[in-house]
């Protein structure tokens, strides 16, 4: 049997995603019983306690904003969620909305690869899952470096 290719193209991910964000939050939590709210605790633990400066804080791939929602939790001043799909940010945005934390959490349409801010315009830089669908892994980490 041949080994399964799978398309990588920002299309393709961003189409994905945007179909499954009604769901998106109760399979991932299904499907890595619930592991995945522990690891995004252990990221708000070791950013308040190595005390990295925080006061602008960038989640790549947030999804519906989990992680950026919990970053609120550290000494951050704004926090920017930023994916491809426009489907799982208008779920991020209404959870935003409903925790009243619009204006400390921004969420923005946009490419990891190609990040729409300046170089060190950051001081913490998020990533929890969604590097397994950077296109290309090593251009996504130098834009984040």
């Amino acid at each position: 049997m041949g080994e399964l290719k799978l398309d990588k193209s920002k299309d393709k991910i961003e189409s994905m995603f945007d179909e499954i964000a009604p769901s998106y939050d109760k399979l991932n939590h299904l499907f890595t019983l619930n592991v995945d709210i522990r690891w995004r605790k252990e990221i708000v633990k070791y950013i308040k306690n190595n005390k990295i400066s925080s006061s602008n804080i960038l989640d790549i791939a947030t999804g519906t904003g989990d992680l950026a929602i919990m970053m609120t939790k550290t000494s951050a001043k704004k926090i920017v969620g930023l994916d491809l799909s426009a489907g799982m940010l208008d779920i991020g945005k209404q959870k935003i909305a409903a925790k009243n934390l619009s204006d400390k959490i921004e969420m923005i349409q946009a490419d990891s690869e190609n990040i729409p801010y300046p170089d060190n315009h950051f001081d913490a830089i998020t990533v929890s899952f969604g590097i397994r669908n950077f296109e290309t892994l090593e251009k996504g980490l130098a834009e984040i470096y």
